[in-house]
């Protein structure tokens, strides 16, 4: 081979080696720097490392270290110092002293204790009074928690209260009975009030005399108490332990006593509207045995004389005693005594009547409840209420679920129960509902389904993920760079080409 045969083989044997150096190189490089750009999927999700610590040498200023004189600072001056508690002078000579004591000659100042009435100094007067030495303020408790919650003279509805749900008003006396002489102030207006449907403005239970009451008694021992305004305004063998109220409900705690004035039945009269309809308010009843020792029987008289406005004093009654096993007699005698032990008495009949009158009379339901052991309690449920007619006045006792009842209605529409039909009914009494409860609506009518054909599937053709190789270059890299590899390839066949011509001119010169 000639001398320029020869450089020129060195020469493209050059420039080939410096291909295959080139490739070789800036290839993994390349890769590399895609794997950053797309980093693992499956690493996305790998919680981040903690950050390191920060390097003394990066110029990041350090937190000042805590001053050294702070740890070392003298105690407060005496003078600002908060001023210690004096030690008590009552206390046992073993008792620990208190370590900051009054200066010595100094004496402790005392703390004067005050009591407060809370109905005429509150909390905020207290706190808005600057002391000239330390006070504690007591609140006293009132003597007679009843007294105090009692009405008084000119109040509404006096001696009663007068409550309302914006439907049905009642009149609720401390004792627990209906009934008072006087609505002026309240909703009912001047004249008496009882039991009053607010849209018609008519009452049913306060014209004429003021009868409607309640008895408990035992009938073993003869001791009874009750409250009707027509027999004693303060009850009979009652004191009242609390009465409370509000603008809607109204709670009424008495106490029945022996002969000798000891407690034997506790009573409580909760007066609440109904959450079922606003054509009721509901009366929780709750008897407890106090007497110290069992009673085997206890009975409870709720007597009431229908006066329904606007025909008072002539009035359609019906009675409806139900299943109730603890309901033991039923009359229209409005007038009879309170006393549960006074015996059964009738004007027009006993037992269950229908639309019975026109006449002036009212209703009675005696009950017998079993008996109860030394604090024993038993509950019971009584309403009031009124409604438009007779069919919105059942559907109301639907909705409780009353198991007893009486409608008081005017003698000009039996029938029907307009302008307005009132309600007087029990709960709980171990009856069942006499009115069934409404059914619910019936379901929307559902529209049928049309059959649709379903559609051809549809495949989609997903490319396998694909596998990192050794250098962390992926098929998607090397297709995006294929030159790298053209070179890369290209350069080692020319190498080698050019060596096996190298070769044959060597041997050529030999």
């Amino acid at each position: 081979m000639s001398a320029p045969s020869t450089r020129r083989a060195s020469l493209l044997l050059a420039c080939a080696a410096s291909a295959v150096i080139a490739g070789l190189v800036l290839l993994p490089a390349t890769a590399q720097a895609d794997e950053i750009a797309a980093p693992d999927p499956a690493s996305a999700s790998a919680p981040a490392d903690p950050v390191p610590a920060t390097d003394p040498g990066s110029g990041a200023e350090p937190a000042p270290a805590a001053d050294p004189a702070s740890a070392t600072d003298p105690a407060p001056d005496a003078a600002t110092a908060p001023e210690p508690v004096a030690a008590d002078p009552a206390a046992p000579a073993d008792a620990i002293p208190v370590t900051d004591a009054a200066p010595a000659g100094e004496a402790a100042t005392p703390t004067d204790v005050v009591v407060v009435d809370p109905a005429v100094t509150t909390p905020a007067d207290v706190l808005a009074d600057a002391p000239d030495a330390p006070t504690v303020t007591l609140f006293a408790e009132p003597a007679d928690p009843a007294a105090a919650a009692a009405p008084a003279p000119g109040d509404p509805c006096y001696p009663a209260v007068c409550i309302d749900n914006g439907t049905i008003l009642l009149a609720v006396n401390p004792t627990g009975e209906l009934n008072t002489s006087d609505g002026t102030g309240s909703k009912a207006g001047p004249g008496d009030a009882g039991l009053e449907f607010l849209p018609t403005g008519n009452d049913s239970t306060s014209p004429g005399c003021l009868c409607e009451g309640w008895g408990v008694a035992d009938p073993a021992t003869g001791v009874w108490g009750g409250a009707n305004q027509d027999d004693s305004p303060n009850g009979i063998n009652l004191s009242v332990e609390s009465f409370t109220w509000t603008g809607s409900t109204a709670t009424s705690v008495v106490l029945v006593n022996d002969a000798e004035g000891a407690p034997y039945f506790r009573v409580t009269h909760e007066y609440v509207p109904s959450e079922a309809t606003p054509n009721l308010y509901q009366v929780n009843v709750t008897i407890e045995n106090m007497s110290g020792a069992p009673i085997a029987t206890v009975q409870y008289r709720r007597v009431m004389d229908w006066d329904i406005e606007p025909t008072a004093f002539n009035e359609f009654v019906t009675i409806d005693g139900g299943t109730a096993t603890a309901l033991k007699f039923t009359s229209d005698d409005g007038f009879a005594s309170s006393n549960p032990l006074s015996g059964p008495s009738q004007i027009l009949f006993t037992g269950n009547a229908v639309d019975s009158g026109p006449a002036d009379h009212g209703a009675l339901f005696d009950f017998s409840f079993g008996g109860l052991d030394v604090g024993g309690k038993l509950s019971f449920v009584i309403y009031y209420g009124g409604a438009a007619a007779e069919t919105d006045a059942q559907a109301a006792l639907a909705a409780v679920g009353a198991e007893a009842y009486s409608f008081g209605q005017t003698s000009t529409d039996p029938a029907g129960g307009t302008p307005n039909t009132f309600i007087f009914a029990f709960g709980k009494v171990g009856g069942s509902a006499i009115f069934a409860a409404p059914e619910p609506p019936a379901p929307a009518e559902v529209q049928p389904v049309v059959d649709v054909q379903p559609a051809a599937p549809i495949v989609a053709e997903v490319a396998s993920a694909p596998a990192l190789a050794a250098t962390g270059s992926d098929p998607a890299t090397t297709a995006a760079l294929p030159w790298w590899s053209l070179a890369a390839v290209t350069g080692i066949i020319a190498g080698a080409a050019l060596v096996v011509l190298r070769r044959r001119a060597v041997r050529a010169e030999r």
